[in-house]
């Protein structure tokens, strides 16, 4: 029996003494250290700028709140097809497709067409999402993005089947009508008369109604509102009355993303995600 009690004393002593130390530091005001809770993870789309991720995070960084990323406005009077209420429109997914290379959050808002420009250019927003070329000459604190977002057919639309329009001079005999601010035709249209309204809605209204004798659009947008107000005799006057690529325009407050922006375009270009934006617009 000896052997067997020596072999308990060897066991039970150990944890007698153990259990007096815990007890003496209890005694003492100290506490048994108790390992941190784990970092909740970040939300899902807000996505940190400017902090390192990984173990290298120090202490201080991850525990202060990510900041946001930078989010800018730009302005469109762009409708539906490439404008869509949801932001999902043709020229809203390019758009935001681009500034996502470049990490920035951008959000489109609709103005009126000459508001637009004039807010993108004191700095009330931080650019317009769709012009055409060479608008710095107007409007010196916009620059432009020398990589075009789009083409543009720059269309007459009539419901009369006597109403031909070739060229700009053809205008000359005929009630022309466009949207306000657009400035390829403030500066061509030379028309008997000429009615100037707010939105596509009413450029096709007013063709409706037999108050004018041209509407003067864009071909992709025409064709959606011939389809939305059921002008199924609305005729697309052939040739375009120009053809014009189109741009971004940017705040000069925000030079430094110019460049990185046509880059960005220009990538979409070529690895064919721009393609795949535009193509389903396009055989609707």
């Amino acid at each position: 029996m000896a052997p067997n009690i020596s072999r308990m004393l060897s066991r039970v002593v150990p944890c007698a003494l153990l259990l007096c130390v815990v007890a003496s530091g209890a005694s003492a005001g100290q506490s048994t250290p108790v390992a941190a809770p784990p970092a909740s993870a970040p939300s899902v789309g807000t996505p940190s700028v400017g902090v390192p991720s990984g173990p290298a995070q120090s202490a201080s960084a991850s525990s202060a709140p990510a900041p946001s990323a930078p989010a800018l406005t730009l302005a469109t009077t762009i409708s539906p097809p490439l404008s869509e209420p949801g932001q999902n429109g043709m020229l809203d997914q390019i758009i935001k497709g681009a500034f996502a290379r470049i990490g920035v959050h951008v959000a489109l808002q609709q103005l009126p067409s000459e508001r637009g420009l004039v807010m993108a250019d004191n700095g009330q927003v931080d650019g317009d999402g769709n012009r055409i070329s060479g608008l710095q000459a107007a409007y010196p604190n916009l620059l432009q993005v020398p990589e075009s977002n789009m083409t543009y057919e720059f269309t007459a639309f009539a419901l009369r089947p006597d109403v031909n329009v070739r060229n700009w001079d053809d205008l000359h005999h005929y009630t022309v009508a466009y949207i306000i601010g657009w400035k390829i035709y403030d500066e061509n249209v030379r028309a008997s008369s000429t009615v100037k309204v707010a939105t596509p809605e009413n450029l096709f209204a007013l063709l409706r109604a037999g108050r004018v004798d041209v509407v003067l659009y864009y071909r992709l947008g025409g064709l959606y509102y011939a389809r939305k107000l059921g002008l199924t005799n609305l005729r697309v006057l052939a040739p375009p009355l120009a053809t014009r690529e189109m741009y971004m325009y940017l705040n000069s407050r925000h030079a430094d993303l110019v460049p990185r922006l046509a880059a960005a375009l220009r990538g979409m270009k070529k690895d064919g995600s721009y393609e795949r934006i535009v193509a389903p617009f396009q055989s609707r």
